[in-house]
């Protein structure tokens, strides 16, 4: 575990067949001009839940194929080309649990779960977690870093650390507009 600060969080596991990755980085620090509510942060999940394209990253395409209150099924691109090895879309599933827990992974290839949550520590520090899993195991796994080279990225794609910021940025943004 690698803890950066006594309230931010961040940790990188690796065995033969998975690589998690956790960030929980407080929502509202002391030089945070936009403090963010419990609710605004969870409006600023679903958003990003629904693919919404000022959360997703521009090299991305998301479509909504079924949608209901807990539940949203997507086609997923990335780089304008699929992990599946026929070139189509891969189905993404997002689940909501709560008002606290969201929930994506892909339904086939290699397997891909992202977690993301709203953590309230017993201190009352409101925090944004997010945790990522790979299955490296998977016949079609290539690693994030691959990925991005084959597709002609000058850099490997961001941690789970760095979209956990990007994100709460985004949703900090979101709520500084009062689009939340």
């Amino acid at each position: 575990m690698n803890q950066l600060s006594a309230n931010e969080i961040v940790e990188k596991l690796e065995t033969p067949a998975l690589e998690i990755q956790t960030a929980s980085i407080p929502v509202n620090s002391v030089d945070s001009e936009i403090h963010l509510s419990r609710t605004q942060l969870w409006q600023g999940l679903k958003i990003w839940g629904r693919g919404d394209n000022r959360i997703i990253p521009s090299f991305v395409e998301s479509r909504i194929v079924e949608e209901n209150a807990d539940e949203i099924v997507k086609d997923i691109l990335h780089h304008g080309k699929s992990s599946m090895a026929d070139g189509s879309p891969n189905l993404q599933r997002t689940t909501f649990r709560g008002d606290n827990l969201m929930i994506t992974e892909y339904l086939a290839g290699p397997w891909f779960m992202a977690i993301a949550g709203i953590e309230e520590r017993t201190n009352g520090d409101l925090c944004f977690q997010l945790t990522t899993v790979r299955h490296k195991q998977h016949p079609d796994y290539v690693s994030p870093a691959e990925t991005a080279r084959k597709a002609g990225a000058d850099k490997p794609p961001p941690t789970t650390e760095q979209n956990a910021r990007r994100v709460l940025g985004i949703i900090r943004k979101l709520a500084e507009n009062d689009e939340l």
